[in-house]
C-alpha cells in the first residue's frame, strides 16, 4: 500500500489529529527534519511532500499546514523565515504502528471470508486488489456506462463487496476503517480545491445534476439518500444556494411519468425497471399515491431549500459559449480509457448533463476563479466522469492553472466543506459506501434478462404455476436472493436458478421465521425473568418496607414516650419556678403591706380606744369603727386577689424567660 493511501486512511479514520491540518502537519515533521536546514520554505515542503508521496499540494495550503507548526511552536518566525525547532518538531512525527495493525487485520478478515464463500484468492496480492476496488468504485457504478464482460461479475469482487456489506450491518470498527480507505481519492482530488482556512462559501449557487435530485426523492438506497440529505444540509449552513435547473427539472419529471406508467402494471419487469420504477414498485405506491407524488416534486425540493432556476439556452448566442460536441467526445473518451462504453438510451441524460455544465459557464459570464467560493456558480454531480472530464475541459481552455471548474463531484465538495471535520466526512462516505455495495450486489440487467426469460420458458411448459411466477418475476427479495445464488456469474446461471432462487427466499424466509421466534421466544423468557425479577424485588421492597414501617414506629413511640417524660419534667421545673417567684411576689407585693396595713390599723385602733374611753360612744365613733372593719375584710379579700396576680405574673415571668433562653 503507498504511503498516501496510509496517510489519507489514517486521517479519516481519526487515527491523526482531529482536522486535516494537524494530519498533514505529521508528515511535514517528518520531510522537514530529513532536511538538515533548519529554513523551512513552503515550496520546498511542498516538493518534497510530491517527491515522497506524488501529491502536488496547493501553496495556500501547505501555508494553512506549516501555520499549525507556529500555533505548536514547532515553527518559529524570524523575520519573515520559517525556522523549525527541532526538539518540538519530533513530538508530531507520524507513526503508522496502530495504521498497519489495522490494515493487517482487514486482510485477515477478508481473506478468511473469501474462504468461507469458497473464493479463491491463490496468487492474489489481496491490498493491491483492495486498493484497486476501492479507486474504481465510482467507474463500477456509473448507469450510463457498461461492459462488454459476458460472463459476469469476478467472484472476488462480489465477496469484496458482500464482505463490505456484512460489516456494514454490523456496524464493526472494520467497516469504519474500510470507509476511511475509500476516502483516499476523494481527500486525494479535494486538495485541488482548498483554497484559504477563511474559505467563504456565502452566496454561491449550487446546483444538482438529477441523480441527487432522485436520490434527495428517496428514489435510491436509503444509506446514499441520508448520506446526500447530510451534505445538502452542510451545503446549506454555509450559506450556500441549492438550485436545479429547469432542464434538469423537466428531466427528472419526464423520467417519474414514465416509470410510473407502467410501475404497478402487471407487466412489471425487474430486467427492465430503473431506480424510479423500483421505487414505486418495491415501496408498493398506488396509482393515486404515485400521481399526488409526481404532483409535488418541486414542494418536496422545497422543503430542502432547493429551488428550480430557469435555464434559456439559446444555441445561437456566442457570448460565453462553450463547445458541446467538444465536452460531449471527451466524456465518451474518459469512458473507453476506464474500460467502459456510453450507452446509446443514456446519450440525452450525458447531454442534459453537457447542458448544465454550459450554463455553469454563462452565469459565471465569463469570470474565473481559484476558489470555490468565489466562483459564483458550480455545478454537483454524482457522476465521477462527467467531473473529471468537466475539470480537464477547464485546464484545456484556461491559460492559467488551478481554475476552478463549472461541474465536480458532490463527494468532492463535502470533502472540501470537511475538511476540518475528518468524523462528518467518515460518516458520509460510510452511507455512501454502503449504497454503492448495495448497487454492486445488484444482479446486471444482462443476468435479469436471462432470469425472466427462464421463468417464460417455465411458465409457457407449465413447470410453474402463475402466482409463484408473478412473485419471482417482480418481488424486491428475488434480486438478492438472484445474487447470493449466482454472486453475479453467469456461469453460474442455469435455466433451473429460478427454482434456486425460490428455494433461497423460502430457506431465508423460515430463517428470519425462526431467528423473530426464537427472538420472541427468548424475548418473552427474558420478559419473565424480568417478571419474576421485579416479583422478588418487589417483595422484599415491601419486607423491606414493612421492616422499615416497624422500626419507625417503634421510634416514634420511644420519641414519644421520651418528649411525654421531657414535658412533665420541664413542667415540674416550671412549676417549682412559678411557685417560687409566686410566693416572693406574693410576699413582698401582699403579705409585708398587709402586715404594714394590719400594724396601722392596730395603732389605729389603740389610739382610737384611748380616746373612745374618754368620752361616749357617738355617731363618728360609729363611722370609724365601721371603716376599720370595712377595711379589714377589703384587705382579707384583696390580698387574697393579689396573690392570685402575683402567681399568675410568676408564670408568665418564667414562661418568657424560657423562650429568650430558646
Amino acid at each position: 500500500m503507498s504511503d498516501v493511501t496510509k496517510l489519507y486512511a489514517a486521517f479519516k479514520a481519526g487515527y491523526l489529529g482531529n482536522n486535516i491540518l494537524d494530519t498533514y502537519f505529521s508528515f511535514f515533521a517528518n520531510i522537514i527534519l530529513s532536511n538538515d536546514s533548519t529554513i523551512v520554505e513552503d515550496e520546498e515542503v511542498a516538493k518534497k511532500f510530491n517527491e515522497k508521496y506524488g501529491i502536488k499540494l496547493p501553496l495556500p495550503f501547505v501555508r494553512q499546514v506549516l501555520g499549525v507548526g507556529l500555533e505548536n511552536q514547532s515553527i518559529i518566525s524570524d523575520h519573515g523565515k520559517y525556522v523549525s525547532v527541532k526538539d518540538e518538531m519530533r513530538k508530531y512525527r507520524f507513526n503508522e504502528t496502530d495504521f498497519t495493525n489495522r490494515l493487517n487485520k482487514l486482510l485477515d478478515s477478508f481473506g478468511q471470508y473469501c474462504s468461507e464463500l469458497d473464493v479463491s484468492i491463490d496468487n492474489i496480492n489481496l491490498q493491491d486488489f483492495i486498493l484497486s476496488a476501492i479507486e474504481n468504485t465510482d467507474y463500477i457504478f456509473d448507469e450510463n456506462a457498461t461492459t462488454d464482460n459476458s460472463q459476469g461479475l469476478d467472484p472476488l469482487e462480489y465477496a469484496w463487496y458482500s464482505f463490505i456489506k456484512k460489516e456494514a450491518l454490523e456496524c464493526t470498527d472494520m467497516y469504519t476503517f474500510i470507509a476511511s480507505l475509500s476516502l483516499c481519492n476523494i481527500t486525494n482530488q479535494s486538495l485541488f480545491y482548498v483554497g484559504e482556512q477563511t474559505a467563504d462559501y456565502t452566496g454561491l449557487n449550487v446546483y444538482l445534476d438529477s441523480p441527487i435530485v432522485f436520490a434527495l426523492l428517496g428514489m435510491d438506497e436509503k444509506s446514499r439518500v441520508e448520506s446526500y440529505k447530510t451534505l445538502i444540509e452542510e451545503i446549506k449552513s454555509v450559506k450556500c444556494s441549492v438550485c436545479v435547473f429547469e432542464h434538469n427539472f423537466r428531466e427528472i419529471q419526464g423520467i417519474i411519468e414514465r416509470a410510473s406508467m407502467w410501475a404497478t402494471s402487471t407487466q412489471y419487469d425487474m430486467a427492465k425497471a430503473n431506480k424510479v420504477a423500483r421505487f414505486f414498485h418495491d415501496s408498493e405506491f398506488t396509482d393515486q399515491e404515485i400521481t399526488e407524488f409526481c404532483g409535488e416534486i418541486e414542494e418536496k425540493l422545497n422543503e430542502y431549500g432547493i429551488n428550480v432556476v430557469e435555464s434559456e439556452y439559446d444555441t445561437i448566442e456566442q457570448q460565453f459559449q462553450e463547445d458541446e460536441e467538444k465536452i460531449y467526445e471527451m466524456i465518451k473518451e474518459k469512458y473507453h480509457e476506464n474500460g467502459y462504453d456510453l450507452l446509446p438510451e443514456k446519450e440525452q441524460t450525458v447531454r442534459t448533463d453537457i447542458r448544465s455544465i454550459i450554463m455553469i459557464y454563462r452565469k459565471r459570464k465569463g469570470i474565473v476563479s481559484t476558489t470555490i467560493g468565489e466562483s459564483g456558480h458550480i455545478m454537483l454531480t454524482s457522476n465521477s466522469t462527467i467531473a473529471n472530464v468537466s475539470k480537464r475541459y477547464e485546464s484545456n481552455q484556461s491559460t492559467n492553472s488551478g481554475h476552478i471548474p463549472a461541474c465536480i463531484s458532490m463527494d468532492i465538495f463535502g470533502a472540501v466543506l470537511w475538511l476540518n471535520k475528518p468524523m462528518e466526512m467518515v460518516k458520509y462516505q460510510k452511507n455512501k459506501l454502503l449504497a454503492d455495495c448495495y448497487d454492486f450486489l445488484n444482479p446486471s440487467q444482462e443476468l435479469l434478462e436471462l432470469y425472466i426469460k427462464s421463468l417464460d420458458e417455465a411458465r409457457k411448459s407449465e413447470n410453474i404455476d402463475e402466482k409463484k411466477f408473478l412473485f419471482l418475476r417482480s418481488h424486491p427479495v428475488v434480486r438478492e436472493s438472484l445474487m447470493n445464488i449466482t454472486r453475479g456469474d453467469y456461469a453460474r446461471f442455469n435455466s433451473n436458478t429460478y427454482k434456486e432462487v425460490y428455494e433461497d427466499i423460502e430457506a431465508r424466509s423460515l430463517k428470519q421465521y425462526r431467528d423473530e421466534s426464537k427472538a420472541h421466544q427468548n424475548t418473552k423468557a427474558e420478559l419473565e425473568r424480568m417478571k419474576t425479577e421485579s416479583m422478588e424485588m418487589q417483595n422484599r421492597q415491601q419486607e423491606d418496607i414493612q421492616a422499615l414501617k416497624d422500626q419507625i414506629s417503634i421510634m416514634q413511640a420511644e420519641k414519644a414516650e421520651k418528649e411525654r417524660y421531657e414535658n412533665e419534667e420541664k413542667q415540674r421545673r416550671f412549676e417549682k419556678s412559678a411557685n417560687k417567684l409566686g410566693w416572693f411576689l406574693t410576699i413582698v407585693c401582699v403579705f409585708v403591706p398587709y402586715i404594714i396595713v394590719l400594724v396601722g390599723i392596730e395603732i389605729f385602733k389603740t389610739i382610737y380606744t384611748s380616746v373612745s374611753n374618754k368620752s361616749d360612744l357617738n355617731w363618728q365613733k360609729v363611722v370609724y369603727i365601721s371603716l376599720v372593719v370595712i377595711i379589714t375584710a377589703f384587705l382579707g379579700i384583696l390580698c387574697k386577689k393579689l396573690k392570685m396576680w402575683c402567681f399568675r405574673k410568676a408564670r408568665v415571668v418564667i414562661s418568657k424567660k424560657e423562650r429568650d433562653i430558646k
